[in-house]
């Protein structure tokens, strides 16, 4: 019997690849797949190998191809979907077992003026595509939070006029 765990991890970490295995004596490959899947379909990203140890396997994936992830701010929403999910595959003799989806996460810095001036000891709170809100202050106009997903997110900014403001991490 295998299973897979795979965890919500930010963008420039490794990513470990655990898959449980029972009845499998160590030493034995195991081949792993990481695949992206949109509405456009499924596209292989990248083949590893594992070998069985203790009852497990691990291989270590680096996500080094999404370094051109880029974001859009406006003060209406956008219409665009980010609909982008990442798994992985291990595969052991004619076995087979999927992970459930992988959430990347990245670092995701704002910089917002008023007046010409840099916002400084604002407050802002934003509101992730999964529903979470974060709240922040804007230093010398800058604000930063890490372990945003791909998708939509809303900027509330207090006292600064437009106080919302709306977004898309995208890749």
């Amino acid at each position: 019997m295998m299973k897979m765990s795979v965890a919500k991890v930010p963008y420039g970490k490794p990513i470990k690849l655990l898959a449980d295995l029972q009845g499998y004596p160590d030493g034995r490959l195991v081949q792993y797949e990481v695949l992206r899947k949109t509405s456009s379909g499924e596209e292989k990203i990248t083949e590893l190998n594992g070998v069985t140890k203790g009852n497990k396997a691990l291989a270590i994936w680096n996500p080094d191809f999404l370094e051109n992830t880029t974001f859009e701010l406006d003060d209406k929403p956008s219409t665009q979907k980010v609909d982008e999910k990442y798994y992985f595959k291990a595969k052991i003799d004619d076995e087979e077992v999927k992970s459930s989806d992988l959430e990347l996460t990245f670092p995701l810095t704002l910089f917002l003026k008023d007046g010409g001036e840099p916002l400084n000891g604002v407050h802002c709170k934003i509101t992730l595509s999964d529903g979470t809100q974060i709240e922040a202050e804007f230093s010398k106009g800058f604000v930063e939070f890490s372990n945003v997903p791909l998708g939509q997110f809303k900027v509330e900014v207090d006292g600064y006029t437009p106080n919302i403001l709306y977004g898309v991490l995208k890749r």
